[in-house]
């Protein structure tokens, strides 16, 4: 056997023979991630921005309102005993939204509504859904962590006539972290193609390379002998409290390219790889499985001086196996966001802005 080989062999062999060992040092692999890639790249050459490519505005803070829709939607295939729900979604109860963000020096405050009567299941008040995601950027890595939590889903029975199954009592919590690191961040700047607050001054592109440790759960409140009896079986796993812990791995390529010196770009940006999957389920077997994510990111707009907006349309897709079957989590929305810069103002805001 060629040593080559022979090393990549030994090396994947020794990762799961140690992921084995303990689930909890999935996440600690962003740490060890930013520090390899971090440490390998300060010793090839000193980071440096190109200002030809990357330029900063005269007005660094600013005022946005923006507005858009998401969908969140569960697909079990080939679901143990239960034809019923591998021929259907599962839907979260998203809704479209509204808001405005207030960004001031190292403040930045949000405030967002969901929009009335827009929500998958309009009829139905107790099923809802809720996140929480944090995002803090720099010009070689952007840092976001979160979490959603699903309280009740929908089963999409008929969609031209809006027929729908409700499960109240069904809830997925997930918790997530994601590193980014920009490989090519001397002349291409991620804050420029997706929220505009610098200028991308010359098209350019560049390799992201994406780790993420990723839990998932689901509950069932109460019994389920007042649901359909072709649901018995789903709803059985579902109670068992199923639970996962994953490792999600991916790289891609991102350009954005620009027209009339930065005012206007398009940013498309294609995102795929493998996930280390350690599930804990009541009686499926322990060990380590590899399975597919990949995303899809398009945004385009105009950014000027005083004023810009830009439009963001995302899909992402990540399968699981889970619960004797292959489940699928698909992502998708779309946004719009207008934004007024602002200057500094004379005098500091309580001493401290």
């Amino acid at each position: 056997m060629p040593s080559v080989y022979n090393n990549k062999y030994l090396f994947k062999k020794a990762l799961f023979s140690l992921l084995k060992k303990n689930k909890k040092i999935l996440f600690f692999y962003p740490i060890l991630f930013v520090i390899a890639i971090n440490s390998s790249c300060s010793a090839n050459a000193q980071f440096a921005i190109d200002s030809s490519y990357i330029k900063k505005f005269d007005k660094e803070n600013d005022v946005e309102v923006y507005t858009g829709v998401t969908k969140t939607s569960f697909r079990f295939r080939e679901f143990a005993n239960d034809n019923f729900i591998s021929q259907h979604k599962l839907f979260a109860n998203t809704s479209a939204y509204t808001g405005f963000t207030i960004n001031y020096n190292w403040l930045s405050l949000n405030f967002s509504k969901n929009i009335p009567n827009t929500s998958v299941a309009r009829q139905s008040t107790s099923i809802k859904a809720v996140g929480i995601h944090l995002r803090k950027t720099h010009e070689k890595f952007l840092f976001e962590a979160g979490t959603n939590k699903y309280r009740g889903l929908i089963l999409q029975v008929n969609r031209r006539q809006r027929e729908y199954e409700y499960y109240d009592d069904i809830s997925y919590r997930s918790y997530f972290t994601r590193i980014s690191y920009i490989f090519n961040a001397e002349k291409f700047s991620l804050n420029a193609a997706r929220n505009y607050s610098v200028l991308q001054a010359k098209s350019a592109g560049s390799f992201i390379a994406i780790v993420s440790p990723f839990f998932q759960r689901f509950t069932l409140k109460g019994g389920f002998d007042e649901y359909e009896e072709s649901d018995s079986t789903f709803l059985s796993e579902i109670s068992k409290k199923p639970f996962s812990v994953n490792l999600l791995v991916s790289g891609g390529y991102t350009y954005n390219f620009i027209f009339n010196e930065g005012k206007w770009s398009i940013n498309p940006a294609i995102f795929i790889g493998p996930a280390i999957e350690k599930n804990t389920y009541p009686q499926e077997s322990r060990s380590l499985k590899l399975i597919a994510n990949y995303q899809l990111v398009l945004n385009g707009g105009y950014n000027g001086q005083n004023f810009y907006f830009h439009v963001n349309a995302v899909y992402n897709n990540n399968s699981f196996h889970f619960m004797n079957s292959k489940m699928s989590i698909h992502n998708r929305g779309v946004s719009l966001t207008c934004g007024y810069r602002m200057g500094k103002l004379r005098n500091k805001i309580f001493g401290a802005l």
